[in-house]
């Protein structure tokens, strides 16, 4: 056995791609590094024992590709390999999505490449990535200013996905094919140094190896897989501490700031974009210089301050509070919902911006004690006339009750002494009667409808499936 197959057996083995006997899809457009990996898969067989199936995607944009995949069917029959294509109009998709059409071809290959495996109970799908793939990807995302996750290294597995070929470098591969006098297709577009990833791969890539070191890619690559542990490591810290101080709640993510700062920086750093995440499943528009502007916030002295990111969202400094949310995201409740309870009855009704209340009315029985759930109230029915759920007015009052005596506060200064973001206020719905606000969920009922020795019926008020104002 060479010396490349080797390699590559012994790399199969290592990482446990597939275990013998496995129905392996491989990705084949005709070109060196998948000519190489069908090739060599193909020779590992008597050892591995897998079946093989060879899949070719025409993305109907060179006018050479129907030569490729004519080219892909004889390689294939020479072979002895199960071959198919399948044809994909790459430019209309990437039209349609608003994609490039790299992007859009790499979304409709592994698509394709799913499809076709689920058809034929295929356990897994090879792919050709090698070692300059992985060194482009950290020198592309490194200049264009990504973190420590953007140096990770491409992995040799995930999911069904393997890839047999990330222990050896172009160079390898085209020796092992120049050795065995394999023709494969070539694709001009990549000998134009027009795109970032051509121009690294063409002329970066060659000048590093000729005038600095020859195992440039080789040392790039340990690199990565150094910074994927390591990122690994972080993300698992990161993930732990954020289920304890991150909250979600219609569409805005909030954290405290104390807690965040208590935090290492990459920590803190991490928790960002995982807040981005919670918004943005696809965030690859943010960058370390966004992260760092939503970190630059936490310095800041005084109530507030905020600073806009990609897909239209928001990060927001209020008082204690670090706040991200989508742009336009709010709900609102401009026309007030009124409920006049009635003894014995229940009322369930559906409170937009807040969920779902459940308005009862019963005997007070004082052996029983006020409830001190989160989302259940109990207020004194003889003091209420109606229950309003609405958006705040200007005439609006909560009463406090300050030692023995009770006094009004308008609820504009109860939000600004509790803090409440200013943009959140004309959005929280509270439940009132008239100007009397009952209650400011999150915060506190007035101690105008509190119960007392004196009180013979309970308003009861339980708030189900919350929105932004549960509490």
């Amino acid at each position: 056995m060479d010396n490349f197959s080797k390699k590559v057996l012994n790399y199969i083995q290592k990482n446990k791609m597939f275990p013998e006997g496995a129905r392996v899809v491989v990705g084949f457009s005709g070109g060196g590094d998948s000519t190489a990996l069908l090739t060599v898969l193909d020779a590992l067989r008597p050892i591995l024992k897998h079946e093989l199936f060879a899949i070719h995607v025409n993305h109907l944009i060179r006018s050479e590709a129907s030569e490729d995949e004519a080219f892909c069917r004889s390689f294939c029959k020479n072979l002895g390999v199960s071959f198919i294509s399948k044809a994909v109009d790459i430019p209309l998709m990437a039209k349609e999505k608003s994609l490039t059409e790299e992007e859009a071809g790499r979304i409709a290959r592994y698509e394709i490449f799913s499809a076709y495996a689920k058809e034929i109970s295929a356990d897994f799908i090879a792919v050709a990535h090698h070692q300059n793939d992985v060194a482009e990807t950290l020198l592309m995302n490194l200049l264009r200013g990504s973190g420590l996750h953007g140096g990770a290294s491409i992995r040799p597995v995930r999911d069904n996905i393997v890839r047999p070929l990330l222990c050896v470098t172009r160079r390898e591969i085209e020796e092992y094919l120049k050795e065995r006098e394999i023709s494969f297709c070539t694709d001009k577009t990549n000998l134009e140094s027009i795109h970032t990833r051509n121009f690294i791969r063409n002329e970066i890539i060659p000048e590093l190896e000729e005038n600095i070191n020859v195992r440039a890619v080789e040392h790039l690559c340990a690199a990565a897989i150094s910074f994927d542990k390591a990122d690994e490591f972080i993300k698992d810290v990161t993930k732990e501490t954020y289920s304890k101080i991150v909250t979600f709640s219609e569409g805005r993510v909030f954290a405290d700031i104390k807690d965040l700062l208590s935090e290492k920086e990459i920590i803190r750093e991490n928790m960002v974009l995982l807040m981005f995440e919670e918004l943005v499943k696809n965030r690859k528009d943010i960058g370390a210089v966004h992260v760092e502007a939503v970190l630059d916030l936490l310095k800041t002295n005084g109530g507030q301050a905020s600073v806009d990111l990609p897909y239209g969202l928001c990060a927001k400094r209020t008082y204690e509070k670090l706040e991200i949310y989508k742009k336009g995201n709010q709900t609102n409740t401009n026309e007030p919902i009124t409920v006049k309870p009635t003894i014995g009855e229940e009322t369930q009704i559906v409170i937009p911006g807040l969920g779902r209340a459940k308005l009862s009315v019963f005997p007070y029985d004082k052996q029983k004690e006020v409830p001190t759930e989160t989302y259940t109230k109990w207020l004194d029915y003889g003091r209420i006339q109606e229950v309003s759920f609405r958006t705040r007015r200007g005439d609006d009052h909560i009463c406090i009750s300050q030692g023995d005596a009770i006094h009004q506060k308008s609820l504009q200064k109860f939000m600004t002494d509790e803090k409440i973001p200013r943009d959140m206020r004309d959005l929280m719905v509270i439940i009132a009667d008239g100007n009397n606000v009952l209650w400011v969920p999150g915060y506190r009922i007035s101690a105008s409808c509190k119960v007392s020795e004196a009180t013979r019926y309970i308003l009861e008020i339980k708030i189900d499936d919350g929105g932004m104002s549960n509490g």
